[in-house]
């Protein structure tokens, strides 16, 4: 079932789609997300419709009245300024898992329902454009994310965008046992990004947005800046393109590191011999 398995297991740095079919399904699966985040003492967000009615369905109003659980309308979050701003609404999120770290929480653990992105808003034409490049924030693995699309709201090509922008799905087909397929995790010493996981079809547009903006997301002393994959176990020959066209717009800084023996064969292969490190 939905509702069960990976929703219970996500940690921080996880930014989840979470496809749904109808209310009850929805209902449970929330209920398992918040409950692992009350569990694990993180501050719980959610941006939705009508969240009264969640926090009544749920029996949320203690953790709302603490301040761990807060809630807010599309109209008071993604939409504030009257139209969706994707690079406010990603700074947004940076703002508010530093925010709960300053009071005392673990990190953040958010949840965005997107149904208001079927209407006809301003800005919601770059809707997939903002869940691929919300990665880079996640990547720095001190909030997680999942985001609720309503099949019967949106459209199967519209679905398709959005979910291979996250680097995790989840939906009535998904496993009990199964783990996000692919994991970015920001590291410091050297400044870069570590891949965990399967790197293809279903995430590729995520892996792009991360690797694409690598470089400018590190920091500005000119330093090196590693993508390593010693944790990557699987990656498609798009996946291999993405890393060279990456290491090329980043050339000289950019690197490759934790190469297994296939993966360096198919980067020397394409060309990449200055950039792969074993």
């Amino acid at each position: 079932m939905i509702e069960a398995g990976m929703l219970g297991r996500l940690r921080p740095g996880d930014h989840a789609c979470v496809v749904v079919d109808d209310d009850d399904v929805r209902r449970r699966s929330l209920a398992t997300y918040v409950s692992a985040g009350l569990r694990d003492d993180e501050r719980i967000l959610y941006f939705g419709a009508d969240p009264q009615r969640l926090a009544d369905e749920l029996g949320l109003h203690d953790a709302v009245a603490r301040g761990q659980i807060e809630m807010a309308t599309p109209e008071d979050s993604y939409l504030a300024g009257g139209r969706f701003d994707p690079e406010a609404t990603m700074e947004g999120w940076r703002s508010e898992a530093a925010r709960a770290r300053a009071d005392g929480y673990r990190g953040l653990r958010a949840i965005g329902d997107m149904s208001w992105a079927a209407a006809p808003v301003p800005g919601a034409e770059r809707l997939a454009w903002y869940e691929a490049n919300v990665n880079r924030v996640f990547a720095e693995r001190q909030a997680m994310a999942i985001c609720l699309y309503d099949r019967r709201l949106f459209s199967a090509a519209d679905l398709q965008r959005v979910t291979w922008a996250h680097p995790a799905a989840v939906d009535d087909t998904t496993s009990q046992d199964a783990e996000p397929a692919l994991r970015f995790a920001r590291t410091v010493d050297p400044p870069g990004v570590r891949l965990q996981g399967e790197a293809g079809l279903s995430n590729r547009q995520a892996l792009r947005a991360v690797l694409d903006r690598l470089v400018d997301d590190a920091p500005g002393d000119r330093s090196p800046v590693t993508v390593d994959v010693s944790e990557l176990r699987f990656a498609d020959a798009a996946t291999v393109r993405i890393l060279l066209e990456a290491a090329v717009a980043g050339a000289p800084r950019l690197r490759v590191a934790g190469c297994s023996p296939g993966l360096r064969r198919l980067l020397l292969f394409n060309g990449a011999e200055a950039v792969c490190e074993s």
